[in-house]
Parts: structure tokens; C-alpha cells; sequence
């Protein structure tokens, strides 16, 4: 997991509640941050599998 979808699954918890906005306690730590070359190369095998995944269950 990269540091953009770990706070993105955080973001996508959080609810308004009583006018606060309350997010869920992490459950796991926060990943760091990749090189631009580093996400690339792990972007693209993610999705690689997919586009594989979808192929397959066709």
C-alpha cells in the first residue's frame, strides 16, 4: 500500500458526526513515501494484475 492510498482509504472513512468530522483509529502505520520512479513501477504491476484479473474471470 503507498502513502496516497493509505490516506485516501482514511479519507474515505471519516463521517460528519454532530458537525466533526470522525474518522475510524488506523490499523495500520502509515506507509512512506515512494520515489516518483518507485510508484511508478508499483502502479503499473497493480494494474497489470488488474487488467489479468478481469481477463480472467471473462
Amino acid at each position: 500500500m503507498t502513502y496516497g492510498e493509505y490516506y485516501y482509504r482514511v479519507k474515505y472513512d471519516m463521517k460528519l458526526v454532530n458537525g466533526n468530522w470522525v474518522s475510524k483509529p488506523a490499523y495500520m502505520k502509515i506507509p512512506r513515501r515512494m520515489s516518483r520512479k518507485d510508484a511508478a513501477i508499483y502502479y503499473t504491476e497493480k494494474l497489470r494484475k488488474y487488467w489479468d484479473n478481469i481477463k480472467e474471470n471473462k
